[in-house]
């Protein structure tokens, strides 16, 4: 079974260290993926031909720097080409921010080694380019900050190392880069983690709502069904069955006449009923009605057909796409397997266990109203029962009654 990930009210107050329990940071990680790859992809091509202005710039300044700076820049146009083949495959998804965050490591690793080791006009501005590398993880190619943190930590004393530890920039130089690196980092840090505190509370506030609106929906099924659905028997109850035999009625007249399409009804209720009530008493009278419900509901296997509660011990069946004389198989047999029931009935009039007696009628091209249909079942109904009851009648299309032999 799955888990269920969405929070509940515990969970509105978004956890100082930005981390939710469980699943629900699984959910998040997956929602801030699907939402950021849009901006990475098109960040990395950006990117790719930023490098390419950055190699033409250096080819104008000082064309013979780049056998210095080309293998530097490969690693880092590298970098960036893995975030892109990730963003691009979302199976790859779970990649996504540990990719990143090496392709700001290998970024700001290159532009220190080409700010100590190459000596042209712009050199000095590779330095600045490191902290652009953690803009680029932290902001537009949106880190969560789990990863942008360390990271950044990382390349920070890297850039120390290398510029107190190197002769490239003095002391002084390097103390400035340095100040200027660390105050613009926790600048990008402080943004980037109210940022995600905020992305974070919209994402429990959405999962919410979508919450709600379930619970709502499920609610209104529920009551829906149980508006619809007799409680003692577990039929359609009569509201219900107006409704719905009133659709598929509909659904007739609107079709071609020329389809074999019709909707039968087969109305029946239980025999001697109210004797059996008052020799047996209400509770066994229920469990009878329940248990002769249960027959129809068996025997229908089609979504449109469905079984109803009429009133006291009466039952509607509705079929669609049923002519008549399938109607009338379908109506024996389900005469015939109440009878098997064996429910005792020793003041029936008809046999010692319980049986129905059935009428049947089906919607034509003259006879297509719910009223209709249902005055012409019920008739049949009625000549069943004069004739001795347990037993099927069927109200043909021009309106004479057929009864058939038990």
């Amino acid at each position: 079974m799955e888990k269920n990930t969405l929070p509940g009210a515990q969970d509105l107050e978004i956890p100082w260290h930005l981390r939710f329990r469980g699943d629900l940071e699984k959910a998040f990680s997956g929602h801030f993926r699907d939402t950021s790859r849009t901006m990475i992809i098109t960040s990395s091509l950006v990117m790719l031909l930023v490098y390419l202005a950055a190699f033409l710039l250096e080819w104008y300044v000082e064309a013979d720097v780049l056998h210095q700076t080309w293998r530097a820049r490969f690693l880092a146009v590298i970098s960036l080409c893995g975030v892109l083949l990730v963003a691009l495959h979302p199976q790859y998804g779970r990649y996504q921010q540990p990719v990143i965050a090496l392709m700001a490591l290998v970024t700001a690793g290159a532009h220190l080694y080409m700010g100590i080791h190459v000596e042209h006009a712009l050199s000095h501005t590779y330095f600045f380019i490191v902290f652009v590398a953690i803009l680029l993880m932290a902001t537009i190619f949106r880190v969560t900050l789990q990863w942008a943190l360390p990271v950044t930590i990382v390349i920070l004393l890297g850039s120390a190392l290398v510029l107190l530890g190197s002769s490239g920039p003095s002391h002084d130089e390097a103390v400035v880069v340095l100040s200027y690196l660390a105050s613009l980092s926790v600048i990008t840090l402080a943004g980037m983690y109210f940022h995600e505190r905020l992305q974070r509370r919209l994402f429990v506030s959405e999962q919410l709502m979508a919450l709600h609106r379930t619970e709502l929906h499920d609610a209104n099924l529920v009551l829906s069904h149980q508006a619809s659905r007799d409680s003692l028997t577990g039929t359609v109850n009569r509201r219900g069955m107006d409704e719905r035999l009133e659709r598929l009625v509909r659904e007739y007249h609107r079709q071609e006449r020329d389809t074999p399409d019709s909707v039968a009804m087969l109305l029946f209720d239980i025999d001697d009923f109210k004797p059996y009530n008052d020799t047996y008493g209400h509770q066994k009278g229920d469990e009878a009605l329940a248990r002769v419900a249960r027959v129809p509901q068996d025997m229908i296997q089609r979504a449109r057909d469905f079984v109803a509660r009429y009133g006291g011990e009466e039952f509607v069946v509705a079929l669609w796409g049923t002519k008549l004389e399938d109607a009338l198989v379908f109506a024996e047999r389900l005469r015939t397997r109440v009878e098997k029931l064996g429910i005792p009935h020793p003041v029936s009039r008809s046999a010692d266990v319980i049986t129905i007696s059935i009428g049947v009628a089906c919607t034509n091209a003259d006879h297509y109203s719910t009223d209709e249909l249902i005055s012409r079942a019920d008739r049949a109904l009625y000549a069943a029962k004069s004739a001795g009851r347990n037993r099927t009648a069927a109200t043909e299309e021009d309106g004479t009654v057929r009864l058939l032999s038990p």
